[in-house]
């Protein structure tokens, strides 16, 4: 798979022959590069607040604050965004200010250490106004530079390139974590994720897509947010938009409950070290990258519902697991490392397809803000319902609760490709019958 990977790179470099190639190229890359910050400030921020002492509400924080901003901006970002021409090159201009907030989580981390932990969860939060700008072409963006041929595989290999680099990055960081003194360690950590994020946005903005004419105005976005007809019709209009936010809904709840547990189950209930996390994260990395370049090739050959479902399986057992590990067995954790690594890519390679078979082309970025808007209301709930959950009877009953809804997620999704094969039989025969 690696030798796969690296002749990819090769061969676009080496002639990229088309426009089309050489946006592979510079999507390839950039999603490679954005493995250092996910090997880095994306993986160990939630460890540098329980080292703070930070507690469990505290830092499921850092996933709530930034989700609940994200629910009012996405729909008047969504507006926003169909009036821009050149879509790749104002985005970029967002991402680079998000990636501004990792320089600024490293500089609050030289104050007073009781200071930190708000100070971090705010700054954290802020930055979901550029994230949820940005975003909101990001579909566009890559549906206008791959064809629907290539784009399964090509998905497929720049996560996988994210997995590898992630998992260099995340060992090579918890052994500079364990090596230099706390909080210097966790300020250089976040340095360099600042310097490869901002690198990430440069190959980022190298995309080629046509300019578009931006939609007409007819009102400010502010007046659109505030008619919930509009903001639910899209829900109400298309059924197959509908049924996959049903499945996503009990999906996200069941993946973000725990979402700020996990770095306090690692140090508390397995007294963990810098250098075991970043172990462990590393394996989990690994089997991200090979989760990516399997699932993107599954994903060409089957529906994105079997994947779907397959993979929340996978999911479910893995956090069932890890519930019942103890400090003295740990070590399962590398095992649930690897199955939840290698099962997660399957999520977001089929729900990537299937959110765009379901979208109507020229309304994407509408679509795309509505699903924002009920994720982040999953996301800003969960992890505060999991924390103060987890304070009455202690983190591993959320992980089975986890485990519970993800086992329905998949049953959802089962009886969905049930009734679509049932009625794909019907039309058949009555065309035959015809």
């Amino acid at each position: 798979m690696l030798s796969y990977v690296s002749g990819t790179l090769r061969r676009l470099r080496a002639r990229p022959a088309t426009v089309e190639d050489r946006n592979i190229y510079w999507l390839l890359l950039m999603t490679g590069i954005v493995g250092v910050a996910t090997g880095g400030i994306i993986t160990f921020l939630p460890v540098f607040l329980a080292r703070l002492g930070a507690s469990g509400v505290t830092i499921s924080l850092l996933t709530s604050l930034p989700a609940l901003i994200t629910i009012f901006l996405a729909l008047p970002a969504g507006v926003i965004a169909t009036r821009w021409r050149r879509i790749v090159a104002v985005s970029a201009l967002w991402f680079y200010v998000l990636r501004f907030c990792y320089l600024a989580v490293a500089l609050v981390a030289l104050l007073q250490p009781a200071l930190v932990p708000a100070l971090v969860v705010i700054i954290w939060a802020l930055s979901a106004i550029p994230s949820t700008i940005a975003n909101s072409v990001w579909y566009d963006v890559v549906g206008e530079a791959i064809s629907p041929r290539r784009r399964p595989m090509v998905n497929g290999v720049r996560w996988a390139l994210t997995g590898l680099v992630s998992a260099i990055s995340v060992a090579g960081f918890g052994q500079l974590l364990q090596a230099l003194p706390f909080p210097l360690n966790y300020q250089i950590v976040f340095l360099i994720s600042f310097l490869s994020g901002m690198a990430n946005i440069w190959c980022y903005s190298r995309i080629e897509v046509p300019d578009r004419e931006p939609a007409p105005v007819r009102e400010s976005p502010l007046a659109q947010l505030t008619r919930p007809a509009e903001i639910l019709q899209p829900l109400v209009v298309n059924r197959g938009f509908r049924d996959l936010s049903m499945v996503t809904f009990v999906m996200r709840i069941g993946l973000n409950l725990p979402v700020g547990l996990w770095s306090l189950f690692w140090v508390h209930n397995m007294q963990a070290s810098d250098a075991w996390i970043g172990w462990r994260a590393t394996i989990e990395n690994v089997a991200v990258m090979l989760g990516y370049y399997c699932w993107g090739r599954v994903a060409s050959r089957r529906h994105y519902t079997v994947v779907f479902a397959v993979v929340t399986v996978s999911l479910g057992v893995n956090v069932l697991v890890a519930a019942h590990a103890t400090a003295s067995t740990r070590w399962i954790l590398f095992f649930c490392a690897f199955l939840g690594g290698f099962s997660s890519p399957g999520i977001d390679v089929s729900l990537f397809e299937w959110l765009l078979d379901v979208m109507p082309p020229d309304e994407r970025p509408r679509y795309v803000a509505v699903n924002t808007v009920l994720a982040n209301v999953v996301i800003f709930l969960a992890p505060m319902i999991g924390g103060a959950l987890a304070q009455q009877v202690g983190i591993p009953p959320v992980l089975l609760l986890e485990s519970a809804f993800l086992f329905t997620c998949a049953a959802l999704t089962y009886r969905l490709r049930r009734a679509a094969k049932r009625k794909a039989l019907a039309v058949a025969g009555r065309s035959t019958a015809s």
